[in-house]
């Protein structure tokens, strides 16, 4: 498949997200039982795995969202996090952001450093898509659908340069071209 300049093969199938969808949304239930949780998702990528984990967790939420941006039109972060972050009311609240993709960890360092400002009881994250090879900053996940190696993806929310967030499945960029 061909999207702007380059070429990409199918890398993860929508079933096989489907599958880590619900594993992932099974230990959430588990874990904030009987609590409720205020979700915080990163746009603009992670906005299709939210709308599915969102679904199947099984406990109040209040869902919040916040724009962060750390790559633009390239296909490596740029190593620069911008976002404004909101007074979202999280004082002694269960907070859960979840994010598309790990790769550096710049972002999360950056939102997570900014959100422990407001004292939340706790914060987690939960990521459907880590490059552990990729990371720059060691960021706790205590939720992680798939660890991949340090290729880069479109699809279920993901782009390159704004194309190919709406696909179902995950494609990979073909190495050789």
């Amino acid at each position: 498949m061909q999207i702007h300049d380059h070429v990409f093969e199918k890398f993860i199938s929508s079933d096989e997200i489907a599958v880590v969808v619900n594993r992932l949304a099974g230990e959430i239930n588990n874990d904030y039982l009987g609590k409720e949780l205020v979700v915080i998702v990163i746009l603009k990528g992670a906005f299709i795995f939210a709308a599915d984990i969102i679904r199947r967790i099984q406990l109040p939420c209040r869902v919040e969202l916040l724009a962060a941006a750390s790559y633009g039109p390239l296909m490596i972060s740029s190593g620069t996090v911008e976002f404004i972050l909101p007074d979202y009311q999280i004082k002694n609240k269960h907070v859960l952001i979840i994010e598309d993709i790990i790769d550096t960890g710049l972002t999360l360092s950056s939102v997570t450093d900014a959100l422990q400002k407001f004292a939340p009881e706790s914060l987690e994250i939960i990521t459907l898509i880590s490059k552990p090879a990729m990371r720059k900053i060691d960021i706790p996940v205590k939720y992680i659908g798939i660890e991949i190696p340090p290729v880069f993806i479109v699809g279920y929310g993901m782009d390159y340069d704004e194309a190919g967030r709406g696909l179902p499945d995950i494609y990979s960029k073909v190495p050789s071209e």
